[in-house]
């Protein structure tokens, strides 16, 4: 992984990209006649690197309006490039991403201090999809796997996966090419542009299947893969809004995880992805209920994965200490003070 030696390139192509997205990807949180007679809600900004299931708790906190329920109004903005998003935190323009431990190894090789708060999930599975003609793991060797950037989360997948069969890149001599997110990755397979590439969502597979692609392995690695993300300096000043987007969030992953919210949840996951199948987004949906914390502590074993690996790429990343890029003080305040359990109480089915 390339360290940002040039980071502020990365924060003005961000805010370029910034005033895009927020045309094209930004969603403006509703403000409830109340709130709006009372005090203004904060307004905050959250990124996001990937279009998939997972990112369902902030959809559904969204469209619910769970952010202004807690007093913020929210922009949600879909920024694919990883350092662009590590830029836009550093920068003040992103307020927390809505990422993972890929997006805080990252920063910290760049001297950018984020904290990983919350990780929603900690152990996530990745499936390795191939073309018609990989029949076996040796199969692989000389092909071309499809990742989203070099050193980001489906890479990491992709590693775990190699590594899990006995495979190495330069030895068996597997070339990784940057395509783009899953939303990209099928298409690219379907052209033969790649011949394999590791999906963290169900939801893409079926269609890829019906055309003769399969399922060569699963991967299940302990992971700090999708969570709360936030610059070292926002836990000290302003800790109420971001305890405040936790809520927020939190309370957006406890509906998705309530059973009886299944057609909501599954109508949200079909429009965010422009999928016209309800049974794709099903998959999806039965995916990550099973994938969620109920208590999203950051993981350190996860994080430590995420080191060893990322360290092949940058060995200065093999000098730090995993444990200093969390941070457990909001997620303990939240169970001490019966948050967790409220939410608990609320969506039990």
């Amino acid at each position: 992984m390339a360290r940002f030696s040039n980071l502020e390139n990365y924060r003005l192509a961000f805010r370029l990209c910034l005033l895009a997205a927020l045309t094209t990807y930004t969603v403006v949180g509703k403000v409830g006649l109340t709130q709006a007679a009372s005090a203004a809600p904060t307004r905050v900004v959250i990124g996001y690197p990937s279009p998939t299931p997972r990112v369902a708790p902030l959809w559904i906190a969204q469209d619910l309006d769970f952010f202004g329920k807690y007093g913020l109004t929210a922009q949600l903005v879909l920024v694919r490039n990883n350092q662009m998003l590590t830029a836009g935190i550093a920068a003040g323009d992103i307020t927390v991403g809505y990422t993972g431990g890929t997006t805080v190894l990252g920063a910290a090789a760049a001297g950018v201090e984020l904290k990983v708060v919350a990780s929603f999930v900690s152990r996530g599975k990745g499936y390795l999809i191939v073309r018609p003609d990989i029949k076996k793991a040796a199969d692989l060797a000389g092909k071309r796997i499809g990742v989203q950037s070099i050193g980001g989360t489906l890479w990491m997948y992709v590693m775990l996966t190699l590594e899990q069969l006995g495979l190495d890149t330069t030895r068996d001599r597997i070339t990784l090419l940057v395509i783009g997110d899953q939303t990209i990755i099928g298409p690219a397979l379907e052209s033969h542009v790649i011949d394999a590439a590791v999906l963290t969502s169900r939801t893409y597979i079926p269609a890829l299947k019906q055309k003769g692609f399969s399922v060569l392995t699963e991967v299940t690695p302990a992971m700090a893969a999708t969570g709360i993300v936030a610059k070292k300096t926002m836990l000290e000043k302003n800790s109420d809004t971001l305890e405040n987007i936790m809520k927020a969030l939190m309370e957006g992953e406890y509906y998705v995880m309530a059973p009886g919210n299944k057609s909501r949840v599954v109508k949200t996951i079909m429009t965010k992805l422009k999928l016209s199948d309800p049974s794709l987004a099903e998959e999806g949906y039965a995916d990550v209920i099973k994938e969620f914390e109920p208590k999203p502590y950051p993981p350190l074993e996860g994080l430590k994965n995420m080191q060893r690996l990322l360290a092949l790429q940058n060995p200065r990343l093999a000098d730090i200490n995993p444990a200093t890029l969390m941070d457990t003080t909001f997620m303990r305040r939240l169970e001490e003070s019966g948050f967790i359990a409220q939410l608990q109480a609320r969506y039990r089915e």
